[in-house]
């Protein structure tokens, strides 16, 4: 019972530093729904057309941008929290003691599957997003005077606008969308995540391999550097040099 206890501790721990990496993603997120909400439902009559595409694609792709720059930055902050945890393991291994690093915590170790896993928290939204749409599609897509639905829709247009505004505006201009199938744009930041964390890593690695190489290279031109002896200075101890 304990162990079972100290793992479901350990995943869930596991499972919160996940979700806290995520946040600023989720936010920038919300933010471009919330910008392209206003750009594509001004006006009484809802419209599709390429500038409403243009600022979709501009938006998406703002935000994914963003999530490729803090996973890029997570990937290579996870990679010194493996070494940092490759350090104490070997310590208690060889020595039979641990050697305490304040600043590790083994949740925030590099693993490859975790981009992913933090992107499925992005993707969340876009699919239950797109569930909740297609289920009430006729509803969604006719007269919604008010009532719990109408609420529902407005804050799945905050947070995830970017994913399913799109098929919204195509759908009261008269081309038929199905909502489900906003669900797949879900996949994007999960892909998005997954491949910046892994590059992230590896570029803190090989930085941390050229580091290495330049500080060895260094001190073997040390080593090998002539050494200038000390006379002292006392008279007639130097050596005269030839002209």
């Amino acid at each position: 019972m304990a162990e079972v206890k100290k793992t479901l501790k350990k995943i869930g721990r596991q499972t919160w530093e996940l979700f806290k990496d995520s946040i600023p993603a989720l936010f920038m997120y919300g933010c471009a729904s919330a910008i392209l909400l206003m750009l594509t439902l001004k006006g009484e009559k809802i419209v599709w057309d390429n500038t409403k595409l243009l600022w979709t694609i501009v938006c998406a792709v703002g935000a994914l941008a963003y999530t490729a720059l803090i996973m890029w930055a997570c990937g290579g902050q996870h990679y010194e929290m493996l070494v940092s945890g490759n350090i104490k393991r070997t310590t208690a291994e060889s020595y039979g003691m641990a050697y305490k690093i304040s600043s590790h915590k083994e949740a925030k170790e590099y693993r490859d599957w975790k981009g992913f896993a933090i992107g499925g928290f992005m993707a969340v939204l876009p699919i239950v997003t797109a569930i909740i749409f297609g289920c009430n599609q006729d509803k969604i897509d006719g007269e919604m005077s008010g009532g719990t639905l109408a609420v529902v829709v407005l804050i799945c247009f905050f947070l995830s606008g970017w994913s399913v505004l799109p098929f919204y505006c195509m759908n009261h201009a008269g081309i038929y969308a199905n909502y489900f199938l906003s669900g797949l744009l879900g996949l994007l930041p999960v892909i998005v995540a997954g491949v910046f964390y892994i590059i992230g890593a590896y570029a803190r690695r090989n930085k941390a391999v050229r580091q290495q190489e330049m500080a060895d290279r260094a001190a073997a031109a040390e080593v090998n550097k002539e050494k200038k002896i000390n006379y002292g200075a006392l008279p007639g101890t130097k050596p005269k040099k030839r002209k």
